[in-house]
């Protein structure tokens, strides 16, 4: 049985650097399309020794094929992004900001900071996390609960 409140604390402690990672794998495409085209056209009057492929060819399929898995993980990265995104929005403000001092930004004084700044008791604070992560849950995953 699939303990939703891990994997729904997971996804959201996962956030920012899923949010990070779409800005490394834009860059890294970036500078292998960059470096593709650095690599010399194959030279279509030499033949391969014994059937194999030239340097600049196994080179520039390398880049092709590096290229293509990291596309690939952006666009599953960029989706995730977009489910959390979904997910969060919802959220009361309450909600969103016990969630976000939990799992996606929590310093070391977060309980004392919300329980200030919602003017709540600790209890009432979980039980704000509890409900917020059960709406989060059924936003992005569907009834898990059932």
């Amino acid at each position: 049985m699939v303990n939703w409140k891990q994997h729904a604390a997971q996804d959201l402690e996962d956030y920012p650097l899923i949010q990070e990672s779409l800005q490394n794998l834009l860059e890294e495409i970036q500078m292998l399309e960059q470096a593709a085209y650095s690599i010399h056209s194959v030279r279509l009057d030499k033949i391969p020794v014994q059937g194999g492929t030239s340097r600049r060819e196994s080179d520039l399929i390398d880049n092709i094929d590096r290229r293509g898995r990291l596309q690939g993980n952006l666009e599953l990265a960029k989706r995730k992004a977009e489910r959390i995104e979904r997910g969060l929005s919802v959220l009361n403000n309450q909600e969103r900001l016990v969630l976000e001092r939990f799992f996606i930004h929590r310093t070391r004084d977060y309980m004392d900071r919300l329980c200030e700044e919602l003017g709540c008791e600790t209890a009432q604070i979980y039980r704000i996390k509890d409900a917020g992560l059960k709406k989060f849950t059924l936003a992005m995953y569907g009834d898990l609960l059932s």
